[in-house]
């Protein structure tokens, strides 16, 4: 009795010890403060829950900018979009890469290089974006991209029924993995080992990417069962003695030269690459998964997505028609990617309505920072400043019906739709799904061409229909990482053209 006792007397005192160091007062000039319910938690139950509610929920009580305890950190989102640009632009107070550093390290084994003598090595790599994913080398990767996605998507429907029966999620995830590594990471031999052995680090690696939230909160890794394993074998999946034995692409090619030249350890080459590989895959699959589940739910815009391809492969001699004569592979090249001003529309529809991104900047002094209206709020060392571009995506003013996908709301006069009004203002920025500013993703438009060629290929080749109607629920422990997945399967049904 008297050891229960004390048991309680010292939890009540470690209790009284963490309110009163985690207690903070509103300070003059400081944006409206909910320091939350738990020590160190504070409000991270309630926004894990139902980001986008408990966004909004605040966003009625306090205004545009607010801040709140989230996890540990005093976070203060700024939701007037029209303000983005003007609060996250101070660059010499604000910073991303000392955050995004140590995730990567965390979860990847990334080095942290940023602020050191080796930083240029991070800064080369990066500068490959442009070159390679953006400009005249995506062409030669979006045309193995294309070969890489027709022979996993034979490899998936490979079967004699007329109509097949088969999971969503897992026939976008599988033929998605399959293309994606290849195209990057390279060949090593086609062969039933070599297939077996993918299949299973797509396994692998949904299992991962499925504890990533936990894996960059730091939690113990001896409390995430066989998560660390599979850290391991993921990493030996791209580690320089893997790639040396594989055709990579000359993006990767060209980062382990780099890192070669840097004498960075094979541990840490692995790092990067092992980053590299997530990043691709992460947002990338969800998004296809929306993009072709919305599309089967909505015959007039898989109808519209149709007559489109079926016009691009007319301007190759081809159809609908005639595509899988002779055994033909489909050849459709960038430019003809970007005319597909219909497909992308839906593919942006999808974004908006799944993305849940936080664009994040940590405070490297105390600051006062603007809004576009001019006025100013002021924010302290280490606090994060936060954008969430999902409250504006949901944004009834921005986009009429948000709870609904339009597979032509970014179409106008058959041309990408570019204007969007808040408060009777024009909007800058009103689809943020691949962050903002310094921090935006570099591969987005390899990202876009892949879903683009996804669809493009399922079109093509099969005859779909969804066996249940009902949207599947999103996974909400992944707001704030990207594109959200579907937290139960989804089943359709398949013949093969």
């Amino acid at each position: 009795m008297v050891t229960e006792l004390l048991g309680v007397c010292l939890a009540v005192v470690l209790v009284f010890v963490l309110l009163q160091v985690t207690t903070r007062r509103r300070r003059p000039g400081e944006p409206p403060l909910e320091p939350g319910p738990l020590p160190y938690l504070g409000v991270a139950l309630e926004f894990s829950r139902n980001p986008l509610g408990f966004i909004t929920s605040r966003w009625k009580k306090y205004g545009d900018v607010f801040t709140v305890r989230l996890a540990g950190h005093y976070t203060t989102f700024v939701l007037d979009p029209h303000s983005f640009t003007h609060a996250i632009r101070n660059s010499k107070v604000l910073d991303f890469r000392v955050f995004s550093s140590k995730i990567a390290h965390r979860a990847f084994g990334m080095p942290i290089v940023y602020g050191t003598h080796r930083d240029w090595v991070r800064a080369d790599s990066d500068a490959l974006y442009p070159k390679e994913l953006q400009g005249q080398g995506l062409e030669k990767v979006t045309e193995v991209m294309m070969t890489n996605l027709q022979s996993a998507m034979l490899a998936a429907t490979d079967v004699k029924t007329e109509w097949n029966k088969g999971e969503l999620w897992s026939f976008v995830y599988r033929i998605m993995f399959s293309a994606s590594y290849k195209t990057l990471f390279g060949r090593h031999k086609e062969d039933e080992e070599e297939t077996a052995r993918l299949l299973h680090a797509m396994e692998e690696f949904q299992k991962y990417d499925k504890r990533f939230p936990e894996i960059i909160s730091n939690v113990p890794w001896w409390l995430m069962g066989q998560t660390k394993k599979r850290y391991e074998y993921l990493k030996s999946m791209v580690s320089p003695t893997e790639l040396s034995q594989r055709g990579v692409s000359d993006f990767i090619r060209m980062r382990q030269e780099i890192y070669a030249d840097g004498n960075l350890s094979p541990d840490e080459m692995t790092g990067f690459n092992f980053a590299t590989m997530w990043a691709s895959l992460s947002n990338t699959v969800p998004a296809a998964f929306w993009t072709l589940f919305y599309l089967l739910k909505d015959p007039v815009a898989m109808a519209a997505v149709r007559e489109e391809v079926d016009q691009i492969l007319k301007e190759t001699g081809k159809s609908l028609e005639t595509v899988k004569e002779a055994g033909k592979m489909i050849h459709v090249t960038r430019e003809q990617l970007n005319d597909m001003k219909c497909l992308a529309s839906a593919i942006n529809e999808a974004l908006r309505m799944c993305s849940a991104s936080i664009i994040v900047r940590v405070a490297t002094e105390d600051a006062e920072l603007a809004l576009e209206s001019g006025s100013t709020f002021r924010i302290r060392k280490g606090d994060r400043v936060a954008l969430y571009p999902g409250f504006l995506h949901m944004d009834p003013e921005v986009f009429d019906d948000p709870e609904t996908f339009k597979y032509d709301r970014f179409l106008e006069n058959g041309m990408e739709k570019t204007t969007f009004y808040k408060n009777g203002r024009k909007l800058r920025h009103y689809l943020l799904p691949f962050g903002h500013g310094a921090s935006m993703c570099p591969g987005r438009f390899f990202a876009l061409n892949e879903i683009k060629q996804f669809v493009t290929i399922v079109v093509c080749y099969s005859n779909m229909e969804l066996m249940e109607k009902q949207t599947p629920p999103k996974d909400q422990s992944r707001a704030g990482l990207g594109t959200l997945a579907p937290l139960k399967e989804c089943l359709f049904r398949y013949s093969l053209k």
